[in-house]
């Protein structure tokens, strides 16, 4: 007999060794239980699964060396055997031949055909009257149906409206986040950066050296050996404060002391300061001093200057001044730009945050008759936002909503009517917020009086109800059908 054998796992349990016989269509299920390892399974296991095979139609046999399952199998009356080749050739226990059990008994076709009423069941076709009867209960049906179900209306109702206002007491803080029914707001902060330039006459005085001082100097030898003088050698002369001069080219003293050779030198610096009288230079600058004198025979001159402008530091306060007093106009109107319409500038918040850049031309200390400068500054100021403000006054308003009204739309006309005021960083001031308000109606109160009514009959019943200025306007769906319809959900009100 053709036999499905199943081998078990040790992680195998009653839900997946169920599931796996459900696939077994021979008439005996073996069950293999493994070599190594333990399955856990209780006789009630095992009586659960001798009764699914029997449901199967099939006959349940195990193959297990595990005392515990031979005995519970020897009582539950199921056929066990050591080996599955052993399962082949032994006898199985006796058993009754398995059926699947039946959910509902089977029908008796032919005891239920006898039922069946006769021709006398549609012996009515040959009377016409009754035949005409049953044909109007249909189409009157149909047309009942077409009443209730397909018209549709939408009605739209314009009602009265009034102003509702209210005076609120605004405070714009730094420090808030979020809108409060007090009155507070968040001071929502703008930042910017403005750049510009200035210039102004220099009205301080100077003298600019022009040119340079020349002339020769005597290098006298003080040793027996030759002393070679090269070009650039500083030489200084006495008067107070000390004028340096430096040679124009080499010079080669001859040997002995005594001997002696004229240089050309030049000041060091411009001016009137390099114009000395004779027998003022008698310093060398460096250890040739320890081998030569020097002196200079005839004065040295030719050193120039004009008197110039410069500006002084009054100068550059004086325009930095006036340039960042343009610089914060500027800003002033710039963040009056930035806002968006309906926005609060808050301009005592208004503050210079850092100057950004500082050019002055000429720099310190040089000479010109012009000073310009060229300055960027970051400024900051606050400002309260439109939404925030009208979310403030929608609150405050809906807070005094009167009775049995509801807001005619969401936006709410606001007006600053007072001064803004700081104090403690605080800016306050009193604002005007008015909006319309319309009587609140009942959509399903509006229905039930247009229910089945025709089109000018629930118009009129709808303006003497509800007071209306203006007619309501009515839309049926199909347009040529005469009435409102009968069910609520075909009926939508707009208001």
């Amino acid at each position: 007999m053709k036999t499905q054998v199943i081998h078990i796992d040790s992680h195998d349990d009653f839900i997946s060794i169920r599931d796996r016989m459900e696939w077994a269509k021979t008439p005996r299920i073996l069950l293999v239980w493994p070599k190594r390892g333990r399955v856990e399974m209780r006789p009630l296991d095992l009586t659960l699964l001798r009764r699914h095979a029997e449901s199967l139609g099939a006959e349940l046999g195990l193959v297990t060396r595990q005392r515990q399952i031979r005995a519970a199998a020897r009582e539950l009356g199921i056929s066990y055997f050591s080996t599955a080749s052993e399962a082949q050739k032994k006898k199985w226990l006796e058993h009754q031949p398995a059926h699947p059990v039946r959910r509902f008994p089977r029908l008796d076709l032919r005891a239920a055909r006898r039922k069946l009423p006769g021709p006398e069941l549609f012996a009515i076709g040959s009377d016409p009257i009754l035949r005409v009867a049953i044909f109007s209960a249909g189409v009157l049906a149909v047309l009942a149906i077409m009443l209730v179900f397909i018209p549709s209306a939408q009605i739209r109702i314009t009602l009265p409206e009034e102003k509702q206002s209210f005076n609120i007491s605004v405070s714009a803080e730094p420090d808030a986040q979020h809108v409060q029914l007090s009155g507070v707001v968040p001071a929502r902060k703008l930042t910017l950066a403005v750049a510009g330039e200035n210039s102004a006459l220099a009205s301080g005085k100077a003298v600019q050296p022009v040119d340079t001082a020349a002339g020769e100097v005597l290098l006298m030898n003080l040793t027996d050996k030759a002393v070679s003088v090269p070009a650039g050698t500083v030489l200084l002369a006495s008067p107070d404060p000390t004028v340096s001069f430096v040679t124009d080219k080499q010079a080669q003293v001859p040997a002995g002391k005594g001997k002696n050779t004229t240089v050309s030198v030049r000041a060091s610096a411009a001016g009137l300061s390099g114009n000395v009288p004779p027998g003022t230079v008698t310093i060398f600058e460096g250890p040739l001093g320890l081998s030569l004198a020097v002196t200079n025979p005839a004065s040295l001159s030719g050193g120039t200057e004009n008197p110039v402008a410069i500006a002084t530091a009054q100068d550059r306060d004086n325009l930095k001044k006036r340039l960042l007093t343009d610089l914060d106009r500027q800003a002033r109107q710039q963040f009056a730009g930035q806002i968006s319409s309906g926005d609060v500038l808050l301009p005592s918040t208004f503050v210079q945050l850092r100057v950004v850049d500082e050019v002055f031309t000429p720099a310190a200390g040089q000479a010109g008759e012009k000073l310009s400068l060229k300055l960027s500054a970051e400024y900051a100021m606050a400002y309260a936002s439109f939404a925030d403000l009208q979310l403030l006054a929608g609150r405050v308003l809906d807070a005094s909503l009167p009775a049995g009204t509801i807001p005619a739309s969401g936006l709410v006309n606001l007006k600053v009517n007072s001064a803004l005021t700081e104090g403690q960083g605080v800016v306050r001031w009193q604002m005007f917020a008015e909006r319309s308000v319309r009587p609140y109606t009942d959509s399903g109160q509006v229905i039930s009086v247009v229910l089945g009514k025709t089109a000018r009959r629930a118009a009129s019943q709808l303006t003497e109800t509800y007071g209306l200025a203006q007619s309501p306007q009515i839309k049926i769906s199909p347009s040529w059908w005469p009435w409102l319809p009968f069910l609520p959900i075909r009926i939508t009100v707009t208001g």
